[in-house]
Order: C-alpha cells, then sequence, then structure tokens
C-alpha cells in the first residue's frame, strides 16, 4: 500500500508527518542532528500546569515546650523524626538539671518556714497566755479594791477612804491597760500567724510548681500516630539536641493522616497561570505509580519571604488520602488541569517550533506549517489550525 493511502485508512490520523525536534526555551532554533517522525492524531488533549509541593496534615496535636521557670530550656534528647509512637509514649527529654537545683531550694524552704511557724506557735500561745493571767489578775484586784472603796465614808476616816478610792480607780486603769495589751498582741499575733501562713502556702506553690516543672522535663506523646519534628526558628533545619527553646514553643506534631492536603509554591512570574476551583492530580514522588485527585482551593495574592525562594502559596485538597503511603512532608508532583480540549488534533510539544507567539512545525518534505496551539500537556499539544486531518 503507497504510504498516502496508509495513513489515509487511519481515520484518528492526518496525512501530514511532522519532524520531533529537541526544544528547549520557546522560540530556539532548534538544532541539526537526527529526527524522528511525529504523527499528528486526534485525541483528548488536557492544558496541564505543572507544580511541586510536599503533603500536610489538615490537623495535628501539637507537642509544645512547657512552662519553665527563668526562661528557655535545653532539649536533652527528641525521639526520632518519622518514629510511630503510642499514646503516654516519651517523645521529648529537656534538660531538668536547673529544674532540680531549684526543687531541692524549694523543699528547703519550705521547710524553713513550717519549722519557723511550729517554733512561732508555741511562743506565741504562752504569751497570750500570760497576757490572759495578767488580766485574770488585774480583774481580781479590781474586784478587791472595788470592795475596799465601797466601805461607807462615815465608817473609815477621810483619808483612808479616799486612799481607798484612788487604789480602786489606779486597779480599774491598770484592767484597762492589761486588756488592751491583751487586743493588741492578740491582733499581732493573728498577724504574725497570717504571715507565717502567707509564707508557707507560697513556698507550698513555689515547690509545687517546680515539681510540675520537673515532671514536664519530660513530654509524652498526646495519640498515637508519627511524630513529626519541627523546624528551627532560626535555621533551616529540624530541632535536635541542644537547641533551646522557650515555652509554648512547638516542639513536634503528629499529624492525624486520614486528612491531608498539599501545599506549594506557585512561582511569582506564572501568578494568574492557574485559580482556585481547578481540578488536579497529585502524583506522590517516592509512588510515581500512584494518583490522588483534587482541586485547588487557594492562590495566595502575597509572595512571602523565604530564604529557598519565592512563590505564591498554594493549597490543593484531596478527595481521598492513604495513611499506609501519605506522610507530612513527602514531595509531590501537582498536575492543575486548566482546560480540557476533548478529540483536538494533537502533536507532541517537542515538534513544535515556536519564533516570538508563533508556532511551525516541520513537515517530512522539510516545509514549515504554522499552526495555532490550544495549549499543551507535558507531552503533546492541542491545535486549532494548521494541520488539515
Amino acid at each position: 500500500m503507497p504510504e498516502r493511502d496508509h495513513y489515509r485508512a487511519s481515520p484518528r490520523r492526518t496525512c501530514f508527518l511532522v519532524a520531533l525536534m529537541a526544544v528547549g526555551a520557546c522560540g530556539r532554533t532548534p538544532t541539526d542532528g537526527p529526527r524522528s517522525e511525529a504523527v499528528v492524531e486526534r485525541r483528548d488533549v488536557e492544558d496541564v500546569f505543572l507544580l511541586t509541593g510536599e503533603l500536610q496534615a489538615l490537623r495535628s496535636a501539637p507537642v509544645a515546650t512547657p512552662r519553665f521557670e527563668g526562661g528557655g530550656v535545653q532539649i536533652k534528647w527528641l525521639a526520632e523524626d518519622g518514629a510511630e509512637v503510642r499514646e503516654g509514649d516519651r517523645v521529648v527529654e529537656f534538660d531538668s538539671t536547673r529544674v532540680l537545683a531549684s526543687l531541692e531550694e524549694r523543699r528547703t524552704r519550705l521547710r524553713q518556714v513550717q519549722i519557723e511557724s511550729e517554733e512561732k506557735t508555741p511562743t506565741l500561745d504562752a504569751e497570750l497566755q500570760r497576757r490572759q493571767a495578767a488580766v485574770e489578775q488585774a480583774e481580781i484586784e479590781v474586784k478587791k479594791a472595788a470592795l475596799e472603796a465601797a466601805v461607807p465614808k462615815d465608817v473609815r476616816s477621810v483619808v483612808e477612804w479616799r486612799q481607798k478610792q484612788a487604789a480602786l480607780l489606779e486597779k480599774q486603769v491598770a484592767l484597762t491597760k492589761a486588756q488592751a495589751d491583751q487586743d493588741a498582741f492578740v491582733a499581732s499575733s493573728r498577724a504574725d500567724l497570717e504571715v507565717l501562713e502567707v509564707s508557707e502556702e507560697k513556698a507550698r506553690r513555689d515547690l509545687e510548681a517546680a515539681e510540675r516543672s520537673y515532671a514536664f522535663a519530660s513530654v509524652r506523646a498526646p495519640k498515637n500516630g508519627i511524630f513529626i519534628v519541627n523546624r528551627f526558628w532560626r535555621e533551616d533545619r529540624k530541632l535536635q539536641a541542644g537547641d533551646t527553646l522557650w515555652a509554648g514553643f512547638p516542639v513536634a506534631s503528629i499529624p492525624d493522616l486520614g486528612k491531608m492536603e498539599v501545599s506549594a509554591l506557585l512561582p511569582e512570574v506564572d501568578h494568574g497561570a492557574i485559580t482556585a476551583g481547578m481540578a488536579t492530580r497529585v502524583i506522590l514522588d517516592t509512588y510515581s505509580d500512584r494518583s490522588f485527585a483534587g482541586r485547588v482551593e487557594e492562590v495566595g495574592a502575597v509572595a512571602p519571604e523565604s530564604r529557598s525562594g519565592g512563590g505564591f502559596p498554594v493549597r490543593v485538597s484531596l478527595t481521598e488520602t492513604d495513611p499506609t503511603v501519605m506522610r507530612p512532608g513527602l514531595s509531590v508532583r501537582v498536575e492543575v488541569v486548566r482546560r480540557l480540549f476533548p478529540n483536538a488534533l494533537s502533536v507532541a510539544r517537542g515538534a513544535l517550533r515556536f519564533e516570538g507567539a508563533r508556532a511551525f512545525v516541520s513537515r517530512r518534505n522539510g516545509s514549515p506549517a504554522p499552526v495555532e496551539v490550544l495549549g499543551c500537556s507535558p507531552l503533546v499539544c492541542a491545535l486549532a489550525s494548521g494541520l488539515e486531518e
């Protein structure tokens, strides 16, 4: 069969053959060298935009630095990044040397306050009893003086009667003073006891705080899962033993592997190339044969500063996840399907030669054929015109 008849017999192909050329950037002239033939055929062509990103969990249980008195605390030991842990397992150990010294100091302080209180109470009780006895004695003296002063004036001489009246007054004054001294002592001793109680309570609270800090030196896993160590805020690396952290700083997390999404960066030069709502295919770098459907949920409007290069943040949701192969931080390739061209004339992307905004293919006889390109996948481009079916 002649060659022309052979290609006419296939309804899905055209009667044109194009030379497949090694093409770099758009507008670059192809280099001389061996050429292979590419066939124009009808097929569904997707306009695909490629992104790279990494998996991240939608929810995770945080493992944070506990509150230690005196500022920062150093990591002494850390579970291996990516290790499987069970609830209650020890995952982080902080340096407790300073906490232990504080713990012993506060135990000593509490005991000192308790001893002072134990010694003070009997002393105050004895002094109070002495003052109460003084009041009782003054009351007896007043009663005796009152009996003496109650003798009628006619029975005694004027001088003696006046002496008895003066003695009664003196005893009453002494009683009043003794009662005042007792009341003042009761008030002051109560205040002293309250100060001791407050001091003891404060010493006890300080000791309990130190004991909690010592207990917090060993951090336990809040749930079963994968232990993911966070990055150090000062350097582009994971946290490790010897790093000093402050209260509340997130050390690690245990993600929920059942709900995950993709975090990616769109280069600044490509801003506007994709929009929210576009369908995606997510392919794991470690499992290139696995593809997970998703969609673009959000494209950031601001490109944050980054040591590793700029870009606009892109968030891609997944319709399903596989906890057996998916782990937070794993690299993925995201194919964003911007447009679908069903049953379109298509040609291998490498067969196109671009000159500015124009595109050409080379026929077998070497003559260029200008074509109008609708869109391209990584390997194939859909044509609007330029080649007849």
